[in-house]
């Protein structure tokens, strides 16, 4: 463990470990999945970033998601396991597993960072939660064993629940263009509106235009995120628009099935 830290910060890796319920062999590999860039740059200290960790961890997490989804649902089809897997490794979704053990107090970032809003930020949580199961994975001689009893003790029957009640996020830009080049045989554009108030809490808005006719709007603390809430109304609105065109389209399709069979 390098010299150089604080009792703070190994008080705070010891707390954390206890909200984890697992204690590293190697604590540096801790250490490195919570330190962001920032906090190196600032202190001038020997430490690594979380941002190879990270790398690791999100294929590490996806095969967790992946074997839960297989046994849980053994006759969904691969396009809608794709789907959901793809909701449950978003962004926001990791960031709502990161609070839930409370790992945005125990980021170490700069003091710029911080006053920022850094440490509720969803990109920053999910990028660190992604770090902790790479680490976790290093530390276990890159085994899959220990972080998938991490994760699943943790999180499985929530992420469980959550997929069965439909409270996990939609990837509403996607669904949106398949949507679209079914209908118009265009994809949607993105604009950006404006965006407002001081640095650390801008709202941005975004606009989405269909065939150069239909308009939708969002507002967000990232263009992304601007980007999605418009997609989302205009999916909306397309999907009860064009209700009947579409049903018509699922019958005529199942109708030629049956007529191949035939």
């Amino acid at each position: 463990m390098n010299s150089e830290l604080s009792p703070d910060i190994l008080n705070r890796l010891n707390k954390f470990e206890g909200i984890l319920g697992y204690s590293f062999k190697d604590k540096s590999l801790l250490l490195t999945a919570l330190t962001h860039s920032s906090y190196v740059s600032e202190k001038k200290v020997n430490l690594r970033d979380y941002e190879v960790f990270e790398f690791l961890g999100d294929a590490v997490i996806s095969l967790i998601i992946s074997e839960i989804l297989i046994k849980t649902f053994p006759k969904a089809k691969e396009g809608e396991l794709s789907q959901i897997r793809s909701a449950v490794v978003s962004e926001p979704y990791l960031a709502k597993l990161g609070r839930i053990l409370k790992l945005n107090k125990f980021i170490l970032l700069s003091s710029g960072e911080e006053q920022q809003g850094g440490r509720e930020r969803d990109t920053l949580i999910c990028d660190v939660f992604e770090a902790l199961f790479g680490a976790i994975y290093i530390d276990n001689n890159y085994s899959i064993d220990v972080p998938r009893d991490i994760f699943n003790i943790h999180f499985k029957n929530l992420v469980i629940r959550d997929i069965k009640s439909g409270n996990i996020p939609r990837d509403y830009k996607s669904i949106l263009q398949i949507l679209t080049q079914r209908l118009f045989g265009k994809v949607p554009e993105y604009r950006f509106v404006s965006a407002h108030g001081p640095e650390h809490k801008k709202i941005f808005t975004m606009e989405c235009i269909i065939n150069n006719e239909i308009k939708t709007s969002g507002e967000g603390k990232s263009k992304k995120e601007a980007e999605t809430k418009a997609a989302k109304e205009a999916y909306i609105y397309l999907k009860e628009k064009y209700k009947d065109s579409l049903t018509n389209k699922n019958k005529h399709k199942s109708n030629n099935s049956e007529t191949e069979k035939n």
